[in-house]
Formats: structure tokens, C-alpha cells, sequence
């Protein structure tokens, strides 16, 4: 066979399914799904078809209503066919694209670790003032980067399963969320970006170069600043304005409360820690000398530390009042004194400078230890009774007696050992708020690292199911909707395991008003 007869030959093989297809906008719906390259762009939201969704789910999503056209030979839509061969997606072309993603993200991870045993190795070596400064500046990055690497677990798993988690979401909300891949990339970005900055300062001290060190720290955290409101169509601008405007929500709690500002101020509770060491970076970076900062400025003995402590939990306080005004939802008023129950352990802990040493072992660590123990109980009967609804402490109640088994959901999304792991290891975490919400135990710089990191972790755990309880209330709100809490196949309460049913297409914004805001949430 000649080589003419040959591409004549395999030419005619050709078929329909061999040609690309795209996606256009049904003449029907808002939204049309974007495909897997914006979601590099960022511009995108997030797209579940190129997530691993089955095609009847992604085509109910809000933004999935798109029509895939698949080019034929002779097909009518010349105006839809790429005008150039060179804007032709071919598979193998796609495939190498997502090949080369995935080889930059293993550079990057590996670059993160390389990165991470250097500032190990460099802070071993390093004088002990210089160390200390590096745990000034830089260790409040942790539990935020952190908490973005758990959250990008969090969707990836979401993702994996089919979970519809964004159904949670109000319609403009959805729009703004991205993908797990999208969320690693920046999670790898950021630890990059600020794992460089820490080497580079503690070279410079190790160097003597003081003068150059000190620029490092007011440039990194400038450098942060201008990451979330660069406006340019650049690292998912859209998503940043959404995290900006719902960060600016939560910090202003004057208007109605929507999920993602319940679930950011929920998650800004948990790094309470690091939102005050931030507080006291830039305190100190303002004040003077970087290299040398004021010693009696934002000291342990200022009230600026215990401030910073304090505000998640008073925007979360304030977000359920406001629910309460709104919806009359009495239990939001014992949500209120939930988190109300922070500020004594942060203000008794605050006291220890501002009085004699026996004074404060005398009287006022006892009341501290009360306090700590008060709130991390009110917080973990909260976890288990109300966000994640296992009936535990009311079995307690009802049999009037303490030997008894929790009474988990009959469908559930996890393995039942999951539940129980998720009780015991969010009792032991949770107590570790004693450490969290003190300021005068924070000299041990491991330790610190350690609970922070931990509590990061206890967040993350409590998303998993905290979504789980939420979905299971539209689907019994919204039956229409289809099963959107599918069971384990390790399922022993719910009789085996469930196939995710497609949900109905349409806006979905269930629990939700026009503008997004919660009208009947009693457990936020």
C-alpha cells in the first residue's frame, strides 16, 4: 500500500467521535460551562465535567447548561469549526497541556520541601535574636497556608465523590469558587513565595546583612497585600474580588449573613492565632526598626495581642444576632454565647502581665482554666449536636445516663468509623484551644506551631461534615433536587451504598434568598 492509499485509508476511519468537541451556551440557561483551560486562567468557575462528574450531574450544575456540538464530516455549523488547524484541540495536544501542569506542580511541591528544609537548616544556625524575629514575621503565614492546602483537600475530595458542596453556595457565590487544581496551584504559589522570603531573611542575618534582611519582612507581607487586590485579569481575579468582598462582609457584620460569609468567619475563628501575630508583625514592622523592634510596643503585656485573638469571634457573634434579628432563630442567640465564651479565656490569659505572679496562680489561673474549659465543652457539644447533628449528649439526656452510643444520621456520606474518629480526635483538638486563646503560652515556638497547624486540621475535619449536614437539609427542603448526600460503601446505618441522582437544572440556590442571604438557617 502506497503512503497516499494510507492516509486515504485511515483518513476514512475517521469518525465523528474522533473530532473535538465544544461547548457552546444553550439559548436557555445564564451560564455556560467553561472548560478546564479557564480554570488555569482563572477566570473561570468551577468546572465540573473536567472535575470527574457523571454527565447528568454537571448538566444540572448552575454553570453546566452547555450544549456539547460535535464537529462531523459534512456538518451545516461551518461557522462554529475553527477557522485554522492551529486551533484545533487534540486529544494528544490536551493531554500533553495537562501532562505539563501536573510536572509543574511536582516541581513546585518539590521546590516547597527543598525550600522548607532550608529554613530549617538556616534557623539552626542563626543567632537566637534573629530566630526570634523570624517567628515574629514570619510563622503567622503558617495557619493560613496551611488552611488553604486543607481546603484544597477538602474540594478535591468534594470533587472525587460528586458531593455537590456548592450547592451550599448562592448562585453569584458558585460562580467564584474554583476547582481543587486551581486551589493547589495557588496553595503552591504562596508557599513558594513566602518560604523564599524566609530564606532570604535568615541568609542575610546569617550574614550580617542586616540592612538587607530587614526589607524582607514589610516586603513580603506588602507583597501578600497586593496578591489579593491586584486588579488585573491575573491569578483568578474574580475569585480574589469574591474573597476580598466576603472577608470585607465578615469584618463588618451590619447586613445579612450569606454561607460563605458564616463558613469564612468560621474558618477565621480557627486562625484567630494567626490573625493576631499578624496584628503584631505589623504592629511592630510600623513602629520602629524591623531588625530591632520597640521592646515596649506590642509586647506580650499589650492589649493589641488579646484584640487580635478576640475579633473572629467577635464577627462571629455578631453574624448570629444578626441572624437571630432576621430569621428570630433562638438557638442563634446560644450559638452567640458560644463564641462569647472566648473572650474571658482570652482576657484572663492577657491578665497574667498586668499583675503579680502570685496574684495570677492564686486566683486568676484557676479562672482561666475554668474559662478555657467552659468554652472548649460549650464548642464541642456545639460540633457534635448541632453542626454535625449526632445525637450524643441529648442520648445522655434522654437515658439519664453516660454509657451511652452516639445515634448517627440513617444515610451516611462517610464510614461510620469515620464519625466516631472525627468525636474523639475534635474533643482532643478542641482542647487545645487553652493554648490557642493564651496569649502567655506562646515562648514555645514548636508548640505554637503544632496547635496552630492542628487547629487548622480540626477545621478541616469539621468541613467534611459540616457540608454533609447542610446538603442533607436542602435535599429534605428540596426533594426535586435529587439524592445530593450519597452514602458510603461502607455504609452500615444506611443499608448500602446510594448513586449520586442527577440534580434538576435550573439556578440552584436553595436556602437562599435573590441576593444570597440565609432566610432560615437556626444552626450556622
Amino acid at each position: 500500500m502506497t503512503r497516499g492509499t494510507a492516509n486515504q485509508h485511515l483518513h476514512s476511519q475517521r469518525t465523528s467521535e474522533d473530532l473535538p468537541t465544544v461547548f457552546v451556551r444553550s439559548p436557555r440557561h445564564s451560564y455556560a460551562t467553561r472548560s478546564r483551560q479557564h480554570a488555569f486562567t482563572g477566570e473561570g468557575s468551577i468546572d465540573r465535567t473536567s472535575s470527574g462528574m457523571s454527565e447528568s450531574s454537571a448538566s444540572a450544575s448552575p454553570r453546566a447548561n452547555s450544549i456539547p456540538i460535535k464537529y462531523t464530516k459534512g456538518s451545516s455549523s461551518n461557522h462554529h469549526k475553527p477557522h485554522s488547524s492551529h486551533h484545533h484541540h487534540h486529544p494528544h495536544h490536551h493531554h500533553s497541556l495537562l501532562s505539563s501542569w501536573s510536572n509543574q506542580r511536582t516541581w513546585m511541591a518539590f521546590l516547597n520541601t527543598c525550600l522548607i528544609l532550608l529554613v530549617h537548616r538556616l534557623l539552626l544556625i542563626t543567632s537566637t535574636q534573629h530566630a526570634e524575629l523570624f517567628y515574629v514575621y514570619y510563622q503567622p503565614f503558617a495557619p493560613f497556608i496551611v488552611m488553604l492546602w486543607l481546603w484544597a483537600v477538602n474540594v478535591w475530595y468534594f470533587e472525587k465523590h460528586h458531593i455537590r458542596y456548592d450547592i451550599c453556595f448562592s448562585v453569584e457565590e458558585q460562580k467564584h469558587l474554583l476547582p481543587s487544581t486551581a486551589i493547589f496551584d495557588i496553595a503552591n504559589v504562596l508557599s513558594t513565595v513566602v518560604l523564599s522570603s524566609a530564606a532570604v531573611f535568615l541568609f542575610y542575618c546569617i550574614q550580617g546583612a542586616l540592612e538587607t534582611a530587614a526589607v524582607q519582612p514589610p516586603l513580603i507581607y506588602s507583597l501578600m497585600l497586593v496578591i489579593l487586590l491586584l486588579p488585573f485579569t491575573v491569578f483568578y481575579q474574580d475569585t480574589r474580588r469574591f474573597f476580598a468582598t466576603t472577608a470585607w462582609r465578615v469584618m463588618t457584620p451590619i447586613r445579612g449573613v450569606a454561607w460563605a460569609d458564616f463558613l469564612l468567619a468560621d474558618i477565621l475563628t480557627s486562625l484567630a492565632k494567626g490573625i493576631s501575630d499578624v496584628e503584631r508583625a505589623v504592629c511592630l514592622m510600623a513602629s520602629g526598626s524591623v531588625m530591632s523592634p520597640a521592646a515596649d510596643v506590642c509586647n506580650d503585656a499589650s492589649w493589641v495581642i488579646p484584640a487580635g485573638l478576640a475579633l473572629p469571634y467577635l464577627w462571629r457573634l455578631m453574624q448570629c444576632l444578626r441572624v437571630h434579628a432576621d430569621t428570630g432563630a433562638k438557638t442563634q442567640l446560644w450559638n452567640a454565647l458560644k463564641y462569647f465564651t472566648a473572650f474571658p479565656v482570652i482576657a484572663l490569659s492577657a491578665v497574667k502581665y498586668h499583675v503579680e505572679i502570685e496574684v495570677w496562680r492564686g486566683f486568676y489561673k484557676p479562672m482561666w482554666l475554668a474559662a478555657a474549659m467552659l468554652n472548649s465543652g460549650f464548642s464541642y457539644f456545639w460540633d457534635i449536636e448541632r453542626d454535625w447533628e449526632i445525637s450524643f449528649f441529648s442520648q445522655m439526656k434522654s437515658k439519664k445516663s453516660l454509657a451511652v452510643q452516639p445515634v448517627l444520621q440513617p444515610v451516611l456520606q462517610y464510614n461510620k468509623l469515620f464519625y466516631m474518629y472525627l468525636m474523639v480526635s475534635n474533643a482532643l483538638l478542641r482542647l487545645l484551644w487553652t493554648y490557642k486563646l493564651s496569649p502567655h503560652l506562646r515562648r514555645n515556638h514548636t508548640a505554637v506551631f503544632i496547635v496552630v497547624c492542628g487547629e487548622a486540621f480540626r477545621r478541616s475535619q469539621w468541613i467534611f461534615v459540616r457540608i454533609e449536614v447542610e446538603l442533607r437539609k436542602i435535599q429534605a427542603a428540596r426533594p426535586e433536587l435529587g439524592q445530593l448526600v450519597p452514602a458510603s460503601s461502607h455504609n452500615t446505618s444506611g443499608g448500602g451504598p446510594q448513586q449520586l441522582a442527577p440534580v434538576l437544572g435550573g439556578d440552584v440556590a436553595p436556602r437562599s434568598g435573590k441576593s444570597g442571604l440565609l432566610e432560615d438557617e437556626e444552626n450556622l
